[in-house]
């Protein structure tokens, strides 16, 4: 019998097959569809409320817009393996500040996906009890969804067995929705169901047609969940085509086909205040019942009343978790990546998981839950998603010119040449659809409007205020900490005090991150907490006495790298920080001697910049046998130290800037 392919001859090749098997495509595509599936749910009746007999193909031309967003992110995360999305891509292509405004908005569209699957799932049951959709029963149903769903990312969605699952539930949740399409083409079949009351220009309105448009981008949710879950797959470039694929055929063919089968079996009628539906009316918020409990004859209805009863549940939960997910992620990029508060990322001890935005995620997503109202939320989504998507967009057509000759598994395809430069036609003109429809929802959805100009108004004051004044850099720097202090499993207890030497550069807020973040992890409730001593070496020649005082402009530095650092380490509540001045004749042996007086346990410290003096020639120095990082400080201290030292490499940054590093003179340039 033959092996089957893909599987290789030892356990490591069949591990690798395994993970691209079913880590990889399937779980992507699970995650796409269960945020983009799930939609039709309850955006059914948002988008049939404006758009009444316009509703299907308003849902075919979402169905095209989606696959033009698709084919973006898809260029885009087999560009970098980042977690991040478009705010990643606007990162590369632009700079932080506009990585942050799409971060920014996006966030709170992963807020608005979670309390629409929150309140729509009592709904959902209310064949069961109907309490479940009014009043108090509905608002604490959808209380225990969010917390469900909040345990369920603290606990970690990783692995095999739960990734199987959403899959297995995602592909149930896909397969009701064709069995509806399949039964109510036999049951429902009637064109004029869906035509009587349509009349171009007037029911519905060319602004009511445009506005349930946009509306209808909630069904985009799931691109950037699954932009933030493909660092952690393992696929090949001809997977990002099928799944590209994939998508094409599934997201028009179910969109069109269950609109078309909701206006047949709940039709458009004639009213005293104009034409209206059902499904966006009493069925509002669970219409895809309301589609199911109109076939004939009854029996058919009572069937399929309980296979939606028995899958909308589930896969209302499993997208709010995936959405939830993304969220916890996003924070997470975000937060390395300095642009809101490191402690928004801040990882739990025993599952790595970040717990403190996932419960702060989950208190926002049910303030917006609290009210019910899924009108206002489908308009707010629209506002942050428009807004993200058009930069993803204009990040691809950007890094065609910036970035040609980077590694692209998947492109987008029609390109055209512009000045050298290629330019992909469908991201031009997916960024110009989605512009416009962010346009549309400033001029014509006020809610919207307001609410969402003050959560972007909100956000960009917060981050001028803790670039400018928390962390004192640029607006458009990128400083990020090491993700290998988020996500390294760490033994308890293993680091106590913490040694971290300063040198007044640029990097000691990444070195002085890094410690915090060590000691934070090595705290255990009752014993005594972990500790960083923060030193600056006075190094003095010979010709001066170690007590006589130093000269202003060292003091001066010293002072102001201290106090920085005493900022830095004190993000971590549970951390204690010490600093002072160490005097010594050269700047090792002052390490070294800091770190045996206060009886260290780990010494943090930052790589001596790249130089392009000779030596290093391992690391892209000129000759001789020590990396370029390695150098007479930090050989030092790595030859003597009585404790462990944790070495962290330089940060590449982008262009050049003048760096005053005491360990070395004169000042180098560093790039």
């Amino acid at each position: 019998m033959s092996r089957p392919r893909g599987f290789g001859a030892d356990a490591e090749d069949r591990a690798r097959f395994l993970s691209r098997k079913w880590l990889g495509v399937p779980w992507l595509f699970a995650v796409s569809y269960s945020a983009v599936g799930f939609s039709i749910y309850f955006s059914l009746g948002l988008v049939a409320d404006k758009g009444l007999g316009l509703t299907p193909l308003l849902f075919l031309g979402v169905g095209a817009v989606f696959m033009l967003n698709a084919m973006s992110y898809v260029e885009g995360a087999s560009m970098f393996r980042e977690r991040g999305g478009s705010s990643t891509l606007g990162r590369h292509a632009f700079n932080e500040f506009v990585s942050f405004i799409a971060g920014w908005a996006i966030l709170i569209d992963y807020l608005i996906v979670i309390a629409l699957a929150a309140i729509s799932v009592p709904h959902y049951l209310t064949p069961i009890w109907s309490e479940f959709g009014t009043g108090a029963a509905e608002v604490a149903a959808a209380g225990v969804v969010i917390v469900a769903v909040a345990a369920l990312n603290i606990r970690g969605l990783v692995g095999l067995r739960r990734q199987l699952l959403l899959t297995a539930i995602a592909v149930v949740g896909l397969l009701l929705l064709l069995l509806v399409i399949v039964v109510g083409a036999i049951t429902s079949f009637d064109l004029s169901a869906v035509t009587d009351e349509l009349d171009l220009w007037t029911s519905p309105s060319l602004s009511d047609a445009i506005y349930a448009g946009v509306i209808a981008t909630v069904a985009y949710a799931g691109i950037e969940a699954s932009s933030d879950i493909t660092p952690d797959l393992d696929f090949e470039a001809r997977d990002l085509r099928r799944l590209v694929a994939a998508g094409a055929a599934v997201v028009p063919l179910i969109y069109t086909g269950v609109a078309l089968i909701a206006l047949m079996a709940v039709p458009v009628v004639a009213t005293p205040d104009g034409p209206q539906t059902a499904l966006s009316g009493a069925f509002l918020e669970e219409p895809v019942l309301g589609v199911v409990e109109s076939f004939e004859p009854t029996w058919v209805g009572d069937v399929m009343e309980v296979a939606v009863v028995i899958v909308a549940p589930a896969v209302l939960v499993w997208a709010a978790s995936i959405s939830m997910l993304g969220l916890s992620r996003h924070t997470y990029a975000l937060a390395t990546n300095r642009q809101i508060p490191s402690w928004l990322g801040k990882l739990g001890r025993r599952w790595r998981t970040p717990h403190v935005a996932i419960l702060c995620a989950s208190v926002i997503a049910f303030g917006l839950a609290a009210p019910a109202d899924v009108i206002f939320l489908g308009g707010l989504y629209a506002f942050g998603a428009t807004i993200a998507f058009t930069i993803a967009h204009l990040s691809i057509v950007r890094l065609r010119r910036t970035n040609p000759d980077r590694p692209r598994p998947f492109r987008v395809p029609l390109n055209v040449q512009v000045r050298g430069a290629e330019v992909p036609l469908p991201a031009v003109a997916a960024a110009v659809l989605t512009a416009a429809a962010w346009v549309s929802i400033v001029l014509y959805h006020d809610e919207a409007r307001y609410i969402g100009g003050a959560w972007m108004a909100f956000g960009l004051v917060a981050y001028v205020v803790y670039r400018l004044g928390v962390e004192q850099t640029s607006l458009t720097e990128r400083v990020s900490v090491p993700e290998e202090a988020l996500v390294k499993d760490m033994r308890e207890a293993e680091y106590g005090d913490i040694l971290v030497p300063v040198f007044g550069t640029p990097l000691d807020d990444d070195i002085v991150s890094t410690a915090g973040r060590l000691a934070d992890a090595a705290d255990s409730p009752g014993k005594t907490p972990p500790r960083l001593e923060v030193i600056y070496v006075l190094d003095l020649p010979l010709t001066v006495p170690l007590d006589a005082p130093p000269p202003a402009e060292r003091m001066e530095v010293a002072n102001r790298a201290l106090e920085r650092a005493q900022e830095v380490g004190e993000e971590y509540e549970t951390v204690e920080v010490a600093t002072s001045m160490v005097r010594a004749r050269e700047g090792g042996a002052g390490i070294v001697a800091a770190a045996r007086e206060r009886d260290v346990d780990l010494i943090v410290m930052g790589a001596e910049p790249p130089t392009t003096i000779r030596g290093g020639a391992v690391l892209g120095g000129v000759g001789g046998s020590r990396p370029a990082e390695i150098g007479p400080v930090t050989e030092y201290v790595l030859r003597k130290a009585p404790c462990r030292v944790l070495l962290t490499a330089p940060a590449a940054g982008s262009g050049e800037r003048e760096v005053f590093d005491p360990r070395r003179r004169p000042a180098v340039r560093q790039r």
